[in-house]
């Protein structure tokens, strides 16, 4: 017999599993028709994101505050969808690997047959571990990119569509200068790209620290 209380958590969790594969299911969707239709989702986009473009005036400062909006919405998301715990034990086994590898090097330059056994027999009980929940690892990895990618890459593919329709904007890059905005800068890199990264990375991780979010994801 089943008993309810243990049924109902149960119940919960299938549901949640369920969930969340059907928005991992709609976030490769959304990429999939974003890329082969970047045209239609940058013009859906642009009823909202036009009229605000408009508003800021300066495009810079408008990459500047979509990467505010998409760093925190990042942060939010990963800070809870993924499995901490399970990252924790992750880098638990990663570091006990380290040491055992150095206990283990350090034993072969001594030529001690007898600890460097012991420490090859240890080193992959934890490896063995470790490999017990690899797919679990990637799975948490990938959740919080299923939503993200809802968010981030249209609001990409609608900056890529204002972009190409305005070749000649010409903008003051801090440390570059005034250039075009559809320059590119190295590998064929976009200009805005590069501002984007710059204004992303440092914003992402204040708020992350905020959230008290740990690092080394």
């Amino acid at each position: 017999m089943v008993n309810k209380d243990t049924a109902i958590p149960q119940g919960r969790m299938q549901i949640k599993k369920v969930a969340d594969n059907m928005i991992m299911v709609f976030a490769f969707i959304v990429m999939f028709a974003s890329l082969a239709y970047r045209n239609e989702v940058g013009t859906a986009l642009d009823v909202v994101l036009g009229p605000f473009a408009d508003f800021i005036g300066e495009f810079l400062i408008l990459i500047l505050i979509l990467s505010v909006v998409t760093g925190i919405y990042t942060s939010v998301v990963q800070k809870y969808t993924m499995n901490w715990e399970l990252m924790a034990k992750s880098k638990e086994y990663q570091k006990q690997i380290r040491d055992l590898q150095k206990e283990y090097m350090e034993a072969k330059k001594e030529n001690n047959q007898h600890k460097m056994k012991k420490i090859e027999k240890k080193r992959t009980e934890v490896m063995r571990k470790q490999t017990q929940f690899s797919g679990e690892m990637f799975k948490q990895q990938m959740k919080p990119m299923a939503y993200i990618m809802i968010i981030t890459i249209p609001i990409f593919m609608w900056i890529w569509m204002y972009v190409e329709s305005h070749p000649d904007m010409v903008v003051t890059f801090p440390l570059f200068g005034v250039t075009e905005l559809s320059s590119a800068f190295i590998f064929s890199l976009p200009f805005w790209v590069l501002w984007y990264m710059m204004c992303s990375i440092p914003i992402t991780q204040v708020v992350r620290k905020a959230l008290g979010i740990r690092s080394g994801m």
